[in-house]
């Protein structure tokens, strides 16, 4: 989270957020990428609107504090990683 207070792309909408993917992380013992569910992130963060949520992580992704791997299929979830190296799904 270095920099972050000197980006002013960055509210706290992303703060809340990736603070809430840190959180997740850990509960997968920091292997990335790891799974995520945008129902318990969004009501975690305190994001009420799904079309705000996706701004966001597509937004953390664009400028480099996530990678996002989302997935189009229902039965999958998609992934994040933190770390400087993305593994493919």
């Amino acid at each position: 989270m270095s920099g972050i207070d000197k980006d002013p792309r960055i509210s706290l909408s992303h703060i809340g957020l990736f603070s809430v993917l840190l959180h997740v992380r850990e509960e997968f013992d920091g292997i990335e990428p790891f799974p995520i569910k945008r129902e318990e992130l969004m009501k975690a963060a305190k994001i009420s609107s799904t079309a705000t949520y996706f701004k966001i992580i597509r937004q953390l992704n664009e400028y480099g504090y996530i990678h996002y791997l989302p997935t189009f299929n229902r039965m999958r979830q998609s992934r994040v990683s933190i770390g400087s190296e993305v593994e493919t799904m």
